[in-house]
C-alpha cells in the first residue's frame, strides 16, 4: 500500500482536522457552536479524505473529539449529518474500520448516540469518554483489519495500555 492521504492539519472556523497519524483520523470541535459553512467544509474535506484512501485501498479510524464542546449543535446540523452520513455510508465502509466519538459528559454522549439511533453508523462506533481511550481502541481495530501502523502509533498504543493498567488495582493487571 502506498500511503497517499496527505498528512495534514486544517481548520475549519475552529473545527480542526489533522490526517498526521494518518491512519488515525483526529476532528476536535471547539468550544462554541460552529457555523453551518463550517461543518459542510469539515464534512467536505472529510470526504475527500476517505475517497483517496478507499482509492489506495487504505483504511482509517475516524475520531471526533467532542471534549471542549459547551453547546450542542442545533438540529439542523445534526440532521445534516445524519444525512451525510446516509449520502456516503459506502464510501464509510469503504475507507474506514470505525469511529470514535469522544465526549467526557455521559449528557454528551447521550445525545451523539441517539444521532446514530436514526442514522446507524455503517462502521463500527465508539462512545467513549477520553481521547486516549479512542486513540486506543482505534489502533486496536485497524491493527485487527491489517492496516499498517507506524512506529509513532505504535509508541502511543503501548503507552496508553501501560497507563490504563497502570491506574487499575493490581489484581486486574494482566
Amino acid at each position: 500500500m502506498g500511503r497517499v492521504v496527505p498528512r495534514s492539519t486544517r481548520e475549519f472556523d475552529g473545527v480542526r482536522m489533522e490526517t498526521v497519524d494518518w491512519p488515525l483520523v483526529l476532528m476536535e470541535f471547539p468550544e462554541r457552536r460552529v457555523p453551518d459553512t463550517a461543518l459542510h467544509a469539515l464534512l467536505d474535506h472529510l470526504e475527500s479524505v476517505e475517497r483517496e484512501a478507499a482509492r489506495a485501498r487504505e483504511k482509517g479510524f475516524f475520531i471526533s473529539d467532542l471534549t471542549r464542546m459547551r453547546e450542542i449543535a442545533p438540529a439542523s446540523q445534526r440532521k445534516y449529518v445524519g444525512e451525510w452520513i446516509g449520502r456516503t455510508s459506502a464510501l464509510h465502509r469503504a475507507a474506514g474500520v470505525g469511529g470514535a466519538n469522544v465526549a467526557p459528559s455521559p449528557i454528551l454522549r447521550g445525545v451523539i448516540t441517539a444521532i446514530f439511533w436514526i442514522k446507524p453508523s455503517p462502521t463500527p462506533t465508539l462512545f467513549v469518554a477520553t481521547r486516549n481511550e479512542a486513540i486506543f481502541r482505534g489502533i486496536e481495530m485497524l491493527e485487527a483489519a491489517g492496516e499498517p501502523i507506524s512506529p509513532r502509533l505504535k509508541e502511543m498504543h503501548e503507552a496508553t495500555r501501560k497507563m490504563s493498567e497502570g491506574a487499575r488495582p493490581a489484581s486486574f493487571a494482566t
